[in-house]
């Protein structure tokens, strides 16, 4: 009689004894974790002196960012930057550049407000002069190429300088255009000698 209980009591043991060790390593494996909510005042993400390039198809730079700082907040696409200088080129030459004390980058809209002591520099090139702008905010669309801010501006191009209250700029255009409140002194690089 005891030979045939120890038949099946060794698999029922075994069985049960495996069925345990299964059960309390499953136990101790699980990690139990608590998410704690982000403050959404406190950046979630910071990076410190970053520099970034964009390069065209045939390795020419096209765009260059530095900036000292930049973040972002949880549950955000948004980015910020501190002293942010951008530069935009194209076949190799700089076309214009924008620097300032801030930006912030809005998530999939292509654009970039600049704030406070914003520098919009253009190089003289294809016979025109230097143009240089300078404004208080500067919302530019990188995708368009345009910018326009309602705040005052001082610009100086060429030799002709002046102040105006708004102003939209479309670089594939070329066009400056000043919206209100204009004072200007206008020289004619053809005239001067």
């Amino acid at each position: 009689m005891i030979k045939r209980f120890g038949g099946w009591w060794f698999p029922l043991v075994l069985a049960l004894a495996l069925g345990g060790v299964s059960f309390w390593l499953d136990r101790i494996s699980q990690l139990e974790t608590e998410e704690t909510p982000l403050d959404p005042h406190e950046p979630q993400y910071q990076i410190f002196g970053i520099r970034g390039r964009r390069f065209a198809a045939d390795g020419s730079l096209t765009q260059q960012l530095t900036a000292t700082r930049a973040w972002q907040f949880p549950n955000r696409q948004d980015g910020y930057l501190a002293k942010p200088n951008v530069m935009f080129s194209q076949g190799g030459q700089m076309v214009y550049r924008i620097t300032a004390d801030q930006a912030h980058y809005i998530g999939g809209e292509n654009q970039v407000v600049f704030e406070k002591n914003v520098v919009f520099d253009k190089p003289a090139m294809n016979g025109q002069p230097a143009g240089r702008l300078q404004t208080n905010s500067l919302t530019v669309n990188t995708q368009t190429q345009t910018a326009h801010t309602q705040d005052l501006v001082n610009y100086q191009y060429g030799a002709s300088h002046g102040t105006a209250q708004g102003m939209t700029y479309n670089h594939k255009q070329g066009l400056l255009n000043l919206s209100s409140r204009i004072k200007a002194v206008i020289y004619d690089p053809k005239q001067q000698h």
